[in-house]
C-alpha cells in the first residue's frame, strides 16, 4: 500500500531541515550567552557594590572616631615635629626613617587629648582622668600583616591584590601625672621613644600617597595655638582592588588625585589652655 501524496507532503513539512536545526541551535547559544553575560555582570556589580558599602561604612566609623578625638585635643603637634614611636611592626613608617609631622609621603597626626575627668585623679587604673598622647599614621599593609601573628585581632588577613595599600593606625600612651602637662613637657616627649604602648588598627585599605593627592593630614605650623584658630584637616581616601577593579571611597569621577578626597576640617576646642 502506497502513501498518498498529500500525506507525504504533510510528513515532509512537519520535519526540520539540517540548516533550520543549525540556525535554531545558534540562536539558542546566542540567547544563552547573553543571559550568562548579564548574570555575570549583575553578580560583579553586586560584588562591587558590597565592597563599596563595606569601605564606606568602615571609613565613616574610623573618620568619626578620629575627628572626635582631634576635637578634644589640648595640643596639636605642629609641622616639623619629629616623633620617635619606637621600633616594631605597628609603628614602622612606610619607607623607613623617623616620623615627621607635616610629611606628605608618610603623614602623621599627633595630639594630646584632654582628660574626661579632673586630672588630679589620674592614675594607671584611672586613665579617664589622664591626658593622652595619640598619634595617627599609616603602615604598609604587607608589613603589618606579615609582622603580626595570624591569630592577632589586629591582623586583617592577607590580601595579595592590596599589599601596597596602607592601614591607618592609632597609637595611644597615657600621660600618668596629676597635673596638666606644659607645652615644654609635651615637646620633650617627642625626643625619646615612647614605651608601654603600641599601635592598633583603625582603618584598612587607606589610599597611599601619590603625586597630586592631598596629604592624609594637614596640621598647623609651629606657633601659639588657640581654640577657634587652630585647625586640622583630615583627607581620608580608601581604595581596594577587587575582581580586577579599583573600588574607591569617595567615588572617583576623575583621574586627578586632587579630587579623590573629601576634606574634613576639625577645630580642637581645648587648645590654648596648657601653659608654656
Amino acid at each position: 500500500m502506497t502513501t498518498p501524496p498529500a500525506a507525504r507532503r504533510a510528513v515532509q513539512t512537519a520535519a526540520f531541515t539540517l540548516i533550520e536545526l543549525l540556525v535554531a541551535v545558534a540562536l539558542a547559544l546566542i540567547i544563552l550567552f547573553a543571559a550568562s553575560s548579564l548574570l555575570i555582570s549583575s553578580s560583579r556589580s553586586s560584588s562591587d557594590l558590597q565592597v563599596r558599602n563595606d569601605l564606606l561604612q568602615e571609613q565613616q566609623i574610623a573618620q568619626n572616631y578620629l575627628i572626635a578625638n582631634v576635637r578634644e585635643a589640648a595640643y596639636v603637634y605642629p609641622q616639623g615635629t619629629t616623633l620617635n614611636l619606637g621600633s616594631g611592626v605597628t609603628t614602622e613608617r612606610p619607607g623607613g626613617g623617623a616620623w615627621v609631622v607635616g610629611s606628605t609621603t608618610a603623614p602623621i597626626l599627633a595630639i594630646v587629648k584632654a582628660p574626661e575627668l579632673p586630672v588630679s585623679g589620674c592614675s594607671a587604673s584611672n586613665d579617664r582622668a589622664c591626658y593622652k598622647f595619640k598619634a595617627y599614621y599609616p603602615v604598609l599593609r604587607a608589613t603589618w600583616v606579615s609582622g603580626l601573628g595570624p591569630t592577632s585581632q589586629n591582623n586583617p588577613g592577607a590580601d595579595p591584590a592590596n599589599e601596597t595599600s596602607w592601614l591607618l593606625v592609632e597609637y595611644t600612651r597615657n600621660l600618668v601625672q596629676t597635673t596638666p602637662p606644659t607645652i615644654t613637657e609635651l615637646t620633650d616627649l617627642t625626643l625619646v621613644p615612647f614605651t608601654g604602648a603600641s599601635g592598633k588598627l583603625l582603618l584598612d585599605y587607606v589610599q597611599p600617597a601619590v603625586t597630586g593627592l592631598p596629604p592624609l593630614f594637614e596640621v598647623p605650623a609651629a606657633g601659639p595655638q588657640a581654640a577657634g584658630q587652630t585647625r586640622v584637616t583630615v583627607n581620608l581616601s580608601v581604595s581596594r582592588a577587587a575582581s580586577g577593579k579599583i573600588v574607591a571611597v569617595p567615588a572617583r569621577a576623575s583621574t586627578d588625585p586632587a579630587t579623590w578626597v573629601q576634606p574634613v576640617l576639625v577645630a580642637p576646642r581645648n587648645v590654648g589652655r596648657l601653659t608654656p
